[in-house]
């Protein structure tokens, strides 16, 4: 299939995402290029389905819309866009940097599994009824079938979709990055920027990936189990050890929380590959690579067991050490934050930096991300959970990091926009873009702590109850500030020109 083709007769998207093929450079732009397209047309469709909510509360419609929209929103916010902006940025990153091409068949398989299974999901949701939590708590999907309230083949549908997502993140993608880090001839013609193994944009990246690898291999079994059961391939009755809530609940977090860990380090290292590149000295060196990659460590280090704060009300099941210990190591993800902010800042102290729209984003981002880790603590805190996990608080930290690494990985596109494309962007659009997106996501976050700091709770289709009505005008106001930043920003990438040969912006583009 022809990436490029598919891109170029895309309406409207194929203008923003067309590659420039004079470069040579099309192995590592193609199919990253058709990533990024399709998850500009999830996010776009996902701020549709957002403003879908507060409209519910204020036009007083039906609340099964409301319930609908919520759970096609955080779907689509979550994969095939935000994960999928990620993978395609990785997958350039990795091939221009490691001299391998981001193409064949594990590189198709995760475009095609992705958007298949988000397109199969919103199916069910949409003409089936399915309306399930952000976080699944099986078998509840199936009480819904007992009682009427959606039919078998929504879950049935539903959790194909789900599969063939968690097929793509769990199992493509990383064995994708691993192969091109590890396998396959050096190609000196798709170098743009030389980077080895050891560089900290390269260590976080085969550390997420191994991440997302061993912690999610158990969701796999089980939605495998699960899948087969619901096709009847295998007897309900054989399966009854996976569906078993607890079992399928402690899978469930290994993989969710360990996914939000694996995406922050995956961000982080791509901080630190991309702000070398903006220094104004032109040194295009961290202050310490030994400093940024202890920081991955540590986070890789307390990734793995936080997971445990979110069973607080488990006990007998889960014994009170183990989530003491979920709530010990989410604090000491702090540890590697804090070598990251010392990092970034002696950097930028030590070399300046060229105040360019995508820079401004990776700090802002990183800010935000920074900003929502202090809502993480507070929340995996047992006394504070008792109190704030079932509310709109949980919602906001949620928000806030989808937020805070759109906004990171927004930043890092905006650098290799002029790479891929071969045109260059408006500074002055770029700047609207970051301010309007970072005022608009900052506000939206907090509204949603507040809210629940007020005891409003999430997943819950009447605002106007107990004054929260507030709360959702709000929330609809930050809204509509963060998607007008993102219509600058499409705009200033529908409108992007053409960079000359001896134009200064070749070298602005970081290789």
């Amino acid at each position: 299939m022809n990436a490029t083709t598919i891109i170029q007769k895309t309406p409207f998207m194929g203008r923003m995402f067309d590659i420039d093929e004079s470069t040579g450079l099309s192995e590592v732009n193609r199919w990253p290029a058709m990533m990024i397209m399709a998850s500009f047309i999830w996010l776009f469709t996902a701020l549709f389905i957002g403003a879908l909510m507060p409209a519910t509360q204020i036009f007083d419609i039906d609340t099964n819309v409301f319930y609908g929209a919520l759970t096609l929103h955080g779907a689509a916010m979550a994969f095939p866009f935000l994960f999928q902006l990620m993978v395609g940025m990785s997958l350039h990153r990795a091939g221009s940097c490691l001299g391998k091409p981001a193409t064949g068949f594990l590189t198709q398989a995760i475009f095609f599994t992705m958007n298949g299974g988000a397109v199969l999901f919103a199916i069910a949701v949409i003409f089936g009824g399915l309306k399930i939590s952000y976080a699944v708590m099986y078998p509840l999907p199936l009480v819904g079938v007992a009682t009427g309230q959606w039919p078998m083949w929504s879950v049935v549908l539903g959790f194909t979709g789900i599969y063939f997502i968690l097929a793509s993140v769990i199992i493509l993608y990383p064995l994708k990055i691993l192969q091109m880090t590890f396998l396959g001839k050096v190609r000196e013609d798709l170098i743009l920027s030389k980077r080895e193994i050891t560089d900290p944009g390269m260590l976080g990246m085969v550390m997420s990936v191994l991440i997302l690898l061993v912690m999610g291999t158990p969701i796999v079994i089980i939605g495998t189990t699960i899948l087969l059961g619901l096709y009847g391939i295998v007897p309900l009755a054989a399966i009854t050890w996976a569906t078993e809530p607890i079992v399928f609940q402690f899978a469930f977090y290994i993989f969710a929380h360990n996914l939000m860990e694996a995406m922050a380090i995956m961000v982080i290292s791509a901080v630190y590959g991309t702000l070398p590149l903006y220094l104004a000295d032109g040194s295009r060196k961290l202050y310490s690579d030994r400093l940024a990659n202890l920081a991955l460590w540590i986070l890789l280090l307390t990734s793995f067991t936080s997971f445990f704060h979110h069973f607080f009300t488990m006990f007998p099941a889960l014994p009170s050490a183990l989530a003491y210990h979920g709530n010990l190591m989410s604090w000491a993800t702090g540890i590697g934050a804090a070598l990251s902010i010392f990092t970034i800042i002696a950097t930028v102290w030590q070399h300046g930096v060229k105040p360019e729209p995508g820079v401004v984003a990776l700090f802002l981002g990183f800010v935000l991300y920074i900003f929502d880790g202090i809502s993480a603590m507070i929340t995996s805190n047992i006394a504070w959970s008792f109190q704030l996990h079932g509310t709109m608080w949980q919602s906001g930290h949620t928000m806030s990091v989808l937020i805070a690494m759109t906004l990171l990985w927004l930043g890092v596109l905006y650098h290799h926009y002029p790479v891929i494309t071969g045109r260059r962007l408006d500074r002055k659009l770029g700047n609207r873009f970051v301010a309007l997106f970072t005022i608009g996501g900052l506000g939206a976050g907090w509204t949603m702590l507040a809210a629940g700091s007020d005891g409003m709770p999430r997943r819950y289709a009447a605002w106007n109850q107990e004054g929260w009505m507030v709360w959702g005008n709000l929330i609809l106001l930050f809204g509509i500030i963060l998607g007008l930043g993102l219509a600058f920003l499409a705009y200033n990438f529908y409108t992007s020109r053409n960079i000359d040969a001896t134009d200064e912006d070749k070298e602005a583009a970081g290789y």
